[in-house]
């Protein structure tokens, strides 16, 4: 009775390791090696930041893309992260514009087939998902000129946003790059401004 115990958690054990392992073949085949730590990208933004939105329209704030390898980054995905008390933003749409040197949150609106900012920025130029960056170039400060465009607050509300999460890849490998990009908006009047505002600030 015990060998047979034996034989059969074994085989359990085999059975287990099989699948583990058609797991990760599948995922190599599905999306090919996957890369160590962020990778070349990054969209870290230094200082925390604390914006209005006077009304119920979108807004939008830069994603300062940076490539510092020497091939191609093609972006597969963007995530932004909350994590605090305050709600996160809500994600209503990622382009490129010719230009996004544009510190916090501004009003957005639609252009075309994407969005522009109003009063900063340069014109829609496409969709991010599926852009490839190149290194950059030496002229390049702020970045690529990627950005998002999110819903406003709610009325008399703050949403704050901690990190962005890019997902990406280099030729055959996949990256998943996390940065810190600590950004709070609030519609004018809302009632908390300093909370949200500290929140940004512990999460810069």
């Amino acid at each position: 009775m015990l060998s047979l115990v034996r034989g059969r958690s074994k085989r359990a054990r085999m059975l287990l390791i099989a699948a583990a392992a058609l797991v990760v073949v599948g995922g190599l085949l599905l999306w090919g090696p996957v890369g160590l730590g962020n990778g070349p990208l990054n969209v870290q933004i230094g200082a925390a930041q604390t914006s209005t939105a006077w009304g119920n329209s979108p807004v939008g704030f830069a994603l300062p893309l940076r490539n510092s390898g020497g091939g191609l980054a093609v972006v597969d995905g963007v995530e932004l992260v909350g994590g605090t008390r305050f709600p996160g933003p809500r994600l209503l749409g990622l382009g490129v514009l010719t230009s996004s040197n544009c510190g916090g949150a501004w009003p957005a609106h639609a252009f075309g087939r994407g969005f522009v900012f109003v009063h900063c920025g340069g014109r829609y130029a496409g969709p991010l998902i599926g852009h490839a960056f190149g290194p950059d170039p030496a002229r390049i400060f702020f970045g690529w000129p990627a950005a998002a465009e999110v819903a406003a607050p709610r009325p008399r509300g703050c949403w704050v946003m901690t990190k962005v999460v890019v997902h990406y890849h280099v030729g055959i490998r996949y990256y998943t790059a996390t940065d810190s990009y600590p950004l709070a908006v609030c519609r004018s009047g809302a009632e908390d401004v300093g909370a949200a505002n500290n929140a940004v600030l512990s999460a810069g």
